[in-house]
């Protein structure tokens, strides 16, 4: 699929030494949005300037997958204590690459589309490491198929159906 590249990539190709910026959407309760070219507004969101790092992305020939590495400043503690508070296995993570300071709607580049496989916290505040996994077969949101009648599933358990399962207490609820 061919590409017309903007007036801003262009100029940072032709470059003798061109340096990408990266935007970073992580799917945290409240979706934050990160850029190492400092505070921009791109494709209708606020992306707060921060320290990002990216290493390892990349495709692996051999098994079609893609992970790599990304670190966040964590100076203040703050994205510490966030990845503390809620966790990050499982969350959505999308990395964009970028040239220039202000990009235009086709200027960044999606490179990273996939989740976030864990983290580990520099307790000195320096740094937050997150690894992040390709969303594929196994990290893809279940259900695939949803139980109804309009799937072929002809016997349904009544709506407020309790189940015993391994020591917990599910309750079946039609979907609205």
């Amino acid at each position: 699929m061919a590409r017309t590249l903007t007036g801003t990539v262009t100029t940072a190709v032709g470059a003798a030494v061109t340096l990408p910026g990266y935007l970073v959407a992580i799917d945290f309760a409240t979706p934050v949005y990160l850029s190492s070219r400092g505070d921009l507004t791109w494709n209708s969101k606020s992306w707060v300037a921060w320290a990002v790092r990216i290493i390892g992305l990349a495709i692996d020939g051999a098994a079609s997958a893609q992970d790599g590495t990304l670190i966040l400043g964590n100076t203040d503690y703050t994205m510490g204590a966030l990845v503390l508070a809620e966790g990050v296995a499982g969350r959505a993570v999308s990395v964009w690459k970028l040239y220039g300071e202000t990009p235009a709607l086709a200027d960044p580049v999606l490179v990273f589309s996939g989740v976030a496989d864990g983290a580990t916290i520099n307790p000195d505040g320096g740094d937050v490491t997150i690894t992040l996994q390709q969303a594929g077969g196994v990290t893809l949101y279940c259900p695939r198929t949803y139980i109804n009648r309009a799937s072929g599933f002809s016997h349904i358990p009544a709506d407020g159906t309790l189940i015993q399962w391994n020591g917990e207490t599910f309750r079946l609820t039609a979907e609205k």
